[in-house]
């Protein structure tokens, strides 16, 4: 079979054209979106998508139909995609990469998760490799060994050089593909070059390569065409249409195409597209000639710098464009040279014209502009010029894609940078934003870079090639330490090393605040990974623009949630983790176990309440100890309680403050508490109980000796893998569940989002309804929750009863929330609780839409009885009430108000009996009864309430929320239905 492949123009109106939507679903891409107009309303629309567009979170300019048309096909293929990963497809190594990048795997939604997952590898490597120079590459031989081609293996190593493409095995293996993919083209054959121009696709490797080997060789010569005019009009030629005929109009065209109408080689061009079938028009005779122009086979100079274009354009080493192998970002910068050397030649000339008029141009800001990009052009990355450029041109990005990747990129530019910096900020470091350091830490390693010296990194230890050269410039330092009563240790000599290399004053003062500000700046860094980034920036924060300060508060802050009640936080996974490598770990001994768990309650203590203990300690004098840091906890503890204690510095006794408010932390904020505030902080993050181990820590270790051995202490590589196959296999089972499908329905219907958290959340709730575990068990952790969950119940009937119905799981979640932090904690215990606030969670989404989950005691169980309140195409608002109950099987209560009287229908899921019937009459004379007691202002009639037999599913039928309809509908009272519901209850 031969196939042939013909492209006929599209007559359809660009209304009528289907273009890909991502927006709608809060997709996140990276690459290029364009959009491209070829000829008179036709579109052609390039989506190569990965984790960032330049358009994420851009609003759709869609219209309402066209994104109801898109949506249904989107939503279902998204909802395919995202539980094939859940259940099969996502490898521990993808979700161990999404834990390392900081990622909340629970939180992201389904879109994000299924993106991401794709993407995340090669993010986190850009995301930590985004400056040529800083990288430890691979050699030649080493090159040589992956792409088996030595002169392939030079051409890369130079061009990844010239585009700073890190040199790793992924972007050289990715290269090695790209290229043996074209090298095996001797020559492309004219029935690609047709398909690609009629197709208007780019002359990358990767359409080359699908366009010789999807037409084989074979051509349909179709009747030659040329353009009429110039608006798209093609008339057809004869097959023994004379071309000398129509040599005007092809003339024509190659002159509107920019080339000259007499040189043949460019009318014979013209000619053999006529030829090949394909219309002739400016842009298809360019095409041609770009592709054409293509000398095949494809060099390795060619191919590797084509390839290290893409890469640097953050596109896939195939998409490498051949005929224009250089990178987009160069080119930008190029153009914005150009620019400004024409501005400078327009206002020179003015300045000619109006000398005579005592008017000048002052030239010098301009000039050196230019001198500024052409020397920041010699020695920057083409990407990293380009956005420095932007900065100081005032150009602002108004994409997050953007902020997300500049930040990465400045992150990495202070971790790979001099420790100088801490040093050379010293006087206004404290209000400098993420942007204004990296700037500082750029130029610093430009100046490093062009003396040619070396210099010790903000992330590691000095270099060993720099050992000998700083030991001879501080040989004093030791001394230097001790007459400033201050320790021997490296933390401290980095210190003074970072005041000798900016020539400052050694006192007290200046070591203080460097010492602070160094370890703040590093630990924030170390913190400030992809994940984090990305959360900042959905909840509308812009990372460069903030503090060292407040990126720390907000790192805590995103790790902790916004408020104590969050369900699904990363601390609780954490502490999660912690406890599961406790309990596997064989050499931790009960009495270990105990004493490790007493310390992660500290300093998950210490940081949910702002660090206060450091600040007392300080206040006091005492010493930055384990034992005292527990201490002032516990005393500030019995504060939240309502007595205000401080220690005494005499006796270590209680001392009671005659302030009704004592003294405010942040007032005692300085550079010993933000020092010490670091250690506390590197202290939680390197919290694993083999690092414990390892440390040993006692009552009288100090918090900066604490610090200091955890970061040194190796992690568990066998648990890590252990916990992350256990996490994993729960995330399979969630996705293989046989309530997924009707999980996902549900919370569609009620409009909560998509993302695995929510979805195991509400998978449960459904379970919830038959088997009754949630409301026991809450109430087993915390006796006094009981009493909320009767609430629940009791205030059915009250007004406002959505908010009451918050207020209430709000108080529940915080109960289960302190009962996390137990001594007796087990593993299994704190997945319980932990889902237990995702349900929760999910409950008080739901109620925004009229769903509620209310706990009844059912045959000495408590089960969730499932309330919505809803309308239907009808002019009715409905109350629905279902049940599950042991013998009478699930009960629905379907209630409606029509002209003054209550309708409606009780519908059981078992058959029709004696005895059932008996139960079903009673429980309908009950509900008239109670409908009539608690809804004086209608009607009932119990021969207008029916009962059904034998239904499966309740009949729930609407998705749309009765607080939400207008004014047509005859809406009834919220607090009148779902008085509706606790008749139904009260009737049981």
């Amino acid at each position: 079979m031969s196939l042939t492949f013909q492209t006929i123009s599209d007559k359809r109106s660009a209304n009528e054209q289907i273009i890909k939507s991502t927006e709608a679903d809060n997709r996140i891409y990276t690459g290029s979106n364009r959009t491209e107009q070829t000829k008179a309303n036709s579109f052609m629309v390039d989506l190569d998508s990965s984790f960032f567009s330049s358009d994420a979170y851009a609003q759709s300019t869609k219209s309402l139909d066209d994104v109801k048309n898109l949506a249904q096909n989107t939503d279902v293929q998204n909802k395919h995609n995202y539980m094939a990963l859940l259940s099969n497809t996502m490898s521990d190594e993808d979700y161990a990469a999404v834990l390392e990048g900081g990622f909340d795997f629970g939180n992201l939604n389904s879109a994000e998760t299924v993106t991401i997952m794709d993407k995340i590898k090669s993010v986190l490597l850009e995301a930590g490799t985004v400056i040529a120079g800083y990288n430890d590459d691979l050699s030649l031989d080493k090159l040589e060994k992956i792409t088996g081609n030595r002169s392939f293996a030079a051409a890369l190593l130079k061009s990844f050089s010239e585009n700073d493409i890190p040199v790793t095995t992924k972007n050289v293996s990715e290269a090695k593909q790209a290229f043996e993919q074209i090298s095996d083209i001797e020559k492309i054959d004219d029935s690609a070059v047709k398909y690609l121009v009629l197709n208007g696709k780019e002359p990358t490797i990767n359409n080359i390569y699908l366009a010789q080997h999807s037409t084989n060789g074979q051509n349909a010569n179709g009747r030659g065409f040329y353009a009429q005019d110039s608006y798209g009009y093609y008339a057809k030629k004869a097959d023994n249409l004379d071309l000398e005929q129509v040599r005007p109009q092809i003339e024509k065209i190659v002159k509107e195409s920019g080339l000259d109408e007499s040189d043949e080689t460019n009318i014979e061009q013209a000619k053999w597209t006529i030829e090949q079938g394909i219309p002739l028009t400016k842009e298809n005779l360019e095409a041609v000639i770009d592709i054409k122009e293509i000398e095949f086979p494809v060099t390795t100079e060619l191919g590797a710098k084509a390839i290290a274009a893409a890469l640097a354009d953050g596109k896939a080493a195939k998409e490498a464009n051949l005929h224009d192998p250089e990178s987009s970002s160069k080119k930008l910068l190029t153009q914005r040279l150009q620019l400004e050397e024409s501005r400078i030649k327009m206002s020179a000339e003015a300045n000619s014209k109006m000398a005579d008029k005592n008017f000048e141009i002052d030239l010098k800001p301009m000039e050196k502009f230019v001198e500024l990009i052409k020397e920041e052009l010699k020695s920057l990355s083409d990407e990293l010029a380009g956005r420095i450029i932007d900065e100081k041109t005032q150009v602002n990005a108004e994409n997050k894609a953007y902020i997300f990747s500049m930040t990465m990129t400045r992150v990495d530019i202070i971790k790979q940078g001099p420790v100088d910096v801490t040093g050379a900020m010293l006087d206004h470091i404290e209000t400098a934003s993420l942007l204004e350091i990296s700037s500082v830490s750029f130029d610093l390693t430009q100046k490093f870079r062009a003396a040619r010296e070396g210099y010790e990194k903000m992330e590691t230890a000095p270099r060993a090639d720099l050992g000998d050269s700083i030991k001879k410039a501080f040989r004093n330092v030791d001394e230097i330490l001790a007459d400033l009563g201050q320790e021997i240790t490296d933390e401290n000599r980095r210190a003074i090393r970072i005041l000798g290399y900016n020539s400052l004053e050694i006192n007290e003062e200046n070591f203080e605040k460097v010492r602070a500000y160094d370890l703040r700046l590093k630990e924030t860094m170390d913190r400030l990974k992809p994940g984090a980034v990305l959360d900042f920036i959905r909840n509308g924060k812009n990372p460069l623009g903030m503090t060292i300060e407040e990126l720390s508060k907000d790192l805590d802050q995103n790790q902790f949630g916004n408020n104590k009640n969050d369900s699904g936080k990363k601390s609780d996974e954490k502490y999660s983790k912690f406890l599961y490598k406790l309990e596997k770990n064989n050499g931790i001994t009960k009495e270990e176990r105990k004493t490790f768990i007493g310390i992660y309650r500290l300093f998950h203590t210490l940081k949910a309440n702002d660090h206060k203990a450091i600040g007392d300690l300080l206040k006091t004098g005492k010493e930055m100890t384990l034992g005292n840091l527990l201490d002032a906890t516990r005393t500030q503890k019995k504060a939240d309680r309502g007595i205000d204690y401080t220690v005494d510095d005499a006796f270590g006794g209680l001392e009671s403050i005659n302030s009704a408010q004592g003294e405010r932390i942040d007032e005692q904020i300085n550079s010993a508490f933000m020092f010490y505030k670091a250690h506390a902080d590197i202290v939680y993050e390197n919290l694993e109980p083999e690092k414990l181990k390892a440390a040993d820590p006692k009552k009288n270790t100090l918090l900066t000796q604490l610090s200091q051995k955890l970061s040194e202490s190796d992690i568990d590589e066998e648990l890590e893998k252990a916990y992350t196959k256990e996490n994993l296999r729960h995330i399979r089972e969630v996705g293989e569940s046989k309530e997924a499908g009707a999980a996902i329905d549900e919370m569609e219907t009620e409009q909560v989002e998509l993302n695995f958290n929510n979805l195991e959340a509400m998978i449960e709730n459904k379970r919830e309804r038959k088997r009754g575990k949630l409301w026991d068990k809450a109430s087993e952790i915390d006796g006094s929750i009981k009493k909320d969950e009767e609430d629940l119940l009791t205030l059915l009937d009250e007004d406002n009863y959505e908010d009451s119905y918050r207020q209430k799981l709000d108080q529940i979640s915080e109960k289960l929330t302190e009962a996390l932090m137990s001594t007796e904690d087990s593993y299994i215990d704190v997945k319980a609780i932990t889902l237990m606030q995702k349900q929760i969670s999910v409950m008080k989404k739901a109620s925004g839409n009229a769903d509620f989950d209310v706990p009844v005691e059912i045959e000495g169980t408590s089960v969730s009885m499932h309330v919505t309140l809803k309308s239907d195409d009808t002019l009715k608002t409905r109350m629905d009430a279902s049940i599950q109950t042991y013998e009478y099987g699930l009960l629905t209560a379907s209630l409606y108000e029509v002209g003054g009287s209550i309708k409606g229908m009780i519908t059981t899921s078992m058959s029709e009996s004696r005895e059932e019937s008996e139960y079903l009459v009673g429980v309908k004379e009950k509900l008239c009864r109670k409908l009539s007691e608690k809804i004086k202002d209608l009607g009932v009639d119990q021969n207008q309430i029916g009962i059904l037999y034998g239904v499966k599913v309740p009949q729930i039928s609407s998705t749309i929320d009765a607080k939400a309809m207008d004014g047509e509908r005859k809406i009834t009272n919220t607090g009148t239905l779902l008085r509706m519901a606790k008749a139904f209850i009260e009737a049981l």
